[in-house]
């Protein structure tokens, strides 16, 4: 975040070892009991306030379990720079759930801690699902669904993951930068700067309720009905994600399937139907052939 880009996601984020030099596990002060690990480069003397004041922080924002897996690297500007990029105020490593930052604020960037609550924002992403899309590019699933991320990508207005010519339309960074907006809203603030994603992104206050029900009851997986010889099921799908409907009928059944989406048929099938929905709410299947064939029809929706 700042400097015109935030570089997130890299190969590794490595500072030299002899950079870190001391650090230790801190609790955060929260009431789920949860530590993380600090580790702070040699650039600064051996004073536990540091650390200590970092973790009490993470406990204040918005979280769950995930914040126990956290580690958190502090260390000089310039070395921020070398690890995730000149261009950088700090970074996020999804394959080590570390964020690499300095603990001091610079001159005409946001604050330290505003930063870092962007990045930490990625951390929630990278431990929640939005299968069957990745919720560290797209979103996590309620808010992804609600900010219309699917057919956005379709439309090519959003670019999930991309971390290059258009981040500004990159919908990972925008969620980010809504989980800071979510921390600064229950801070109380009322002047919330918006500046590295496209304003289309901006969350109102409905996306930011979705954003924390993400975060606090996270949405875990499809869930599976089952209808006993149903001709037409009308299925509402109130979340983005992938739809499957299975017949579990005889072997010698002459049965098919076929899935509408409003008017369109989507999918037809045999003994299954799948369809990855992407903004409509309601879908309509409809059973057809053998009149005299008892059957289930499996229905699973996100």
């Amino acid at each position: 975040m700042g400097r015109g880009l935030l570089l997130t996601v890299l190969a590794a984020l490595a500072l030299p070892a002899s950079a870190l030099a001391w650090g230790g596990t801190y609790p955060t002060g929260d009431s789920l009991g949860t530590s993380i690990r600090i580790e702070v480069s040699d650039a600064y003397p051996v004073d536990q306030t540091l650390p200590q004041k970092w973790a009490a922080f993470f406990g204040t924002l918005v979280h769950g379990s995930e914040l126990s897996s956290l580690t958190l690297r502090l260390a000089p500007m310039d070395d921020v720079a070398r690890t995730c990029g000149s261009q950088a105020l700090a970074c996020y490593d999804p394959s080590s759930s570390t964020i690499v930052t300095s603990p001091e604020d610079e001159l005409d960037e946001p604050p330290a801690q505003e930063v870092v609550t962007h990045e930490y924002g990625h951390h929630i992403a990278n431990h929640r699902s939005d299968a069957p899309w990745t919720a560290e590019d797209w979103g996590t699933k309620r808010w992804a669904t609600y900010e219309h991320i699917c057919s956005r990508a379709l439309a090519g207005t959003a670019s999930p993951g991309n971390e290059g010519g258009d981040y500004r339309r990159n919908p990972g960074e925008a969620f980010a930068e809504a989980y800071r907006v979510l921390n600064l809203t229950q801070e109380g603030a009322t002047s919330i700067g918006w500046d590295i994603v496209d304003r289309s992104f901006y969350p109102d206050a409905k996306a930011l309720s979705l954003l924390e029900q993400d975060i606090v009851s996270p949405w875990t997986g499809p869930t599976t009905t089952h209808a006993p010889n149903a001709r037409v099921l009308r299925v509402a799908t109130p979340l983005d994600g992938a739809f499957t409907a299975r017949l579990r009928a005889p072997d010698t059944a002459k049965l098919r399937l076929v899935l509408h989406a409003g008017s369109r048929i989507v999918a037809r099938g045999f003994r299954s139907v799948s369809y990855d929905v992407c903004g409509a709410r309601t879908l309509t299947l409809r059973v057809l052939g053998g009149a005299h064939v008892r059957y289930t029809v499996d229905v699973s929706k996100p």
